[in-house]
Protein backbone atom coordinates (compact mmCIF):
# COMPACT_ATOMS: atom_id res chain seq x y z
CA UNK A 1 0.00 0.00 0.00
CA UNK A 2 1.31 3.44 -0.95
CA UNK A 3 2.22 5.89 1.78
CA UNK A 4 0.30 9.17 2.08
CA UNK A 5 3.12 11.18 0.46
CA UNK A 6 3.44 8.68 -2.39
CA UNK A 7 -0.31 8.84 -2.97
CA UNK A 8 -0.09 12.65 -3.22
CA UNK A 9 2.82 12.34 -5.63
CA UNK A 10 0.97 9.81 -7.77
CA UNK A 11 -2.09 12.10 -7.84
CA UNK A 12 0.14 14.94 -9.05
CA UNK A 13 1.51 12.68 -11.79
CA UNK A 14 -1.87 11.22 -12.79
CA UNK A 15 -2.43 13.77 -15.55
CA UNK A 16 0.23 13.41 -18.25
CA UNK A 17 2.00 16.69 -18.96
CA UNK A 18 0.73 18.36 -15.80
CA UNK A 19 4.28 19.02 -14.60
CA UNK A 20 6.70 21.05 -16.67
CA UNK A 21 9.91 19.16 -16.01
CA UNK A 22 12.97 18.64 -18.14
CA UNK A 23 14.02 15.19 -19.33
CA UNK A 24 16.55 14.77 -16.51
CA UNK A 25 13.99 15.56 -13.81
CA UNK A 26 11.39 13.35 -15.47
CA UNK A 27 13.75 10.37 -15.57
CA UNK A 28 14.68 10.72 -11.91
CA UNK A 29 11.08 11.26 -10.86
CA UNK A 30 10.11 8.03 -12.63
CA UNK A 31 12.90 6.22 -10.75
CA UNK A 32 11.80 7.76 -7.46
CA UNK A 33 8.25 6.44 -7.93
CA UNK A 34 9.56 2.95 -8.72
CA UNK A 35 11.87 3.02 -5.69
CA UNK A 36 9.07 4.23 -3.40
CA UNK A 37 6.70 1.52 -4.61
CA UNK A 38 9.40 -1.09 -4.02
CA UNK A 39 10.19 0.17 -0.52
CA UNK A 40 13.76 1.21 -1.38
CA UNK A 41 13.91 3.96 1.19
CA UNK A 42 17.55 4.96 0.80
CA UNK A 43 17.07 5.34 -2.95
CA UNK A 44 13.96 7.47 -2.43
CA UNK A 45 15.88 9.87 -0.19
CA UNK A 46 18.83 10.14 -2.57
CA UNK A 47 16.62 10.58 -5.65
CA UNK A 48 14.41 13.18 -3.96
CA UNK A 49 17.45 15.25 -2.99
CA UNK A 50 18.87 14.93 -6.49
CA UNK A 51 15.55 16.05 -7.96
CA UNK A 52 15.61 19.24 -5.89
CA UNK A 53 19.03 20.13 -7.30
CA UNK A 54 18.09 19.22 -10.86
CA UNK A 55 14.81 21.15 -10.82
CA UNK A 56 16.65 24.18 -9.45
CA UNK A 57 19.32 23.98 -12.15
CA UNK A 58 16.89 23.25 -14.96
CA UNK A 59 14.89 26.26 -13.85
CA UNK A 60 17.99 28.42 -13.61
CA UNK A 61 18.52 27.88 -17.33
CA UNK A 62 15.18 29.55 -18.09
CA UNK A 63 15.02 33.17 -19.27
CA UNK A 64 13.60 35.29 -16.45
CA UNK A 65 14.29 38.65 -18.06
CA UNK A 66 10.57 39.48 -18.07
CA UNK A 67 10.03 38.03 -14.60
CA UNK A 68 9.21 39.93 -11.43
CA UNK A 69 11.10 37.31 -9.40
CA UNK A 70 14.48 38.96 -8.88
CA UNK A 71 16.11 35.93 -7.24
CA UNK A 72 14.73 33.34 -9.70
CA UNK A 73 17.77 33.20 -12.01
CA UNK A 74 20.07 32.39 -9.09
CA UNK A 75 17.93 29.72 -7.47
CA UNK A 76 15.87 28.29 -10.29
CA UNK A 77 12.17 28.58 -10.78
CA UNK A 78 10.28 27.33 -7.77
CA UNK A 79 12.93 27.20 -5.05
CA UNK A 80 12.76 30.95 -4.61
CA UNK A 81 8.99 30.71 -4.23
CA UNK A 82 8.94 28.18 -1.39
CA UNK A 83 7.98 29.20 2.13
CA UNK A 84 10.57 29.08 4.91
CA UNK A 85 9.26 25.79 6.34
CA UNK A 86 9.36 24.19 2.90
CA UNK A 87 12.97 25.30 2.43
CA UNK A 88 13.87 23.90 5.84
CA UNK A 89 12.36 20.57 4.82
CA UNK A 90 14.60 20.59 1.75
CA UNK A 91 17.60 21.36 3.99
CA UNK A 92 16.71 18.36 6.17
CA UNK A 93 16.40 16.24 3.02
CA UNK A 94 19.88 17.31 1.89
CA UNK A 95 21.30 16.53 5.33
CA UNK A 96 19.76 13.05 5.28
CA UNK A 97 21.09 12.43 1.78
CA UNK A 98 24.54 13.50 2.97
CA UNK A 99 24.37 11.11 5.94
CA UNK A 100 23.62 8.30 3.50
CA UNK A 101 26.31 9.13 0.97
CA UNK A 102 29.12 10.32 3.25
CA UNK A 103 29.91 7.72 5.88
CA UNK A 104 30.54 9.23 9.31
CA UNK A 105 30.12 6.18 11.47
CA UNK A 106 27.11 4.02 12.12
CA UNK A 107 23.94 6.08 12.23
CA UNK A 108 20.27 5.64 12.84
CA UNK A 109 18.54 3.72 10.07
CA UNK A 110 21.51 1.69 8.91
CA UNK A 111 21.18 -1.27 11.24
CA UNK A 112 19.17 -4.43 10.78
CA UNK A 113 16.69 -3.80 13.60
CA UNK A 114 13.05 -3.14 12.73
CA UNK A 115 13.34 0.33 14.28
CA UNK A 116 16.01 1.15 11.67
CA UNK A 117 13.71 0.08 8.85
CA UNK A 118 10.88 2.13 10.32
CA UNK A 119 13.17 5.15 10.65
CA UNK A 120 14.19 4.91 7.00
CA UNK A 121 10.58 4.51 5.90
CA UNK A 122 9.73 7.68 7.84
CA UNK A 123 12.67 9.50 6.26
CA UNK A 124 11.63 8.40 2.76
CA UNK A 125 8.11 9.66 3.48
CA UNK A 126 9.58 12.98 4.65
CA UNK A 127 11.71 13.13 1.48
CA UNK A 128 8.69 12.85 -0.79
CA UNK A 129 6.74 15.29 1.39
CA UNK A 130 9.60 17.82 1.14
CA UNK A 131 9.72 17.44 -2.64
CA UNK A 132 5.98 17.90 -3.23
CA UNK A 133 5.79 21.73 -2.83
CA UNK A 134 8.62 22.18 -5.33
CA UNK A 135 6.95 19.82 -7.80
CA UNK A 136 3.62 21.61 -7.36
CA UNK A 137 5.32 24.82 -8.46
CA UNK A 138 6.25 23.06 -11.71
CA UNK A 139 2.60 22.52 -12.66
CA UNK A 140 1.52 23.84 -16.04
CA UNK A 141 -1.77 25.66 -16.10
Amino acid sequence: MASPALRKLLALLAIPGKLELGPHSTALLDELVLAARAGHHLSVIILAAALVDIIAHEGAEMDFSDSSFDDAPDQGYGVSMLRAGERRALDRLRAMRNRILHYQGMGEGFGTHSADKSYLADQAEAAITALLPLLELQESY
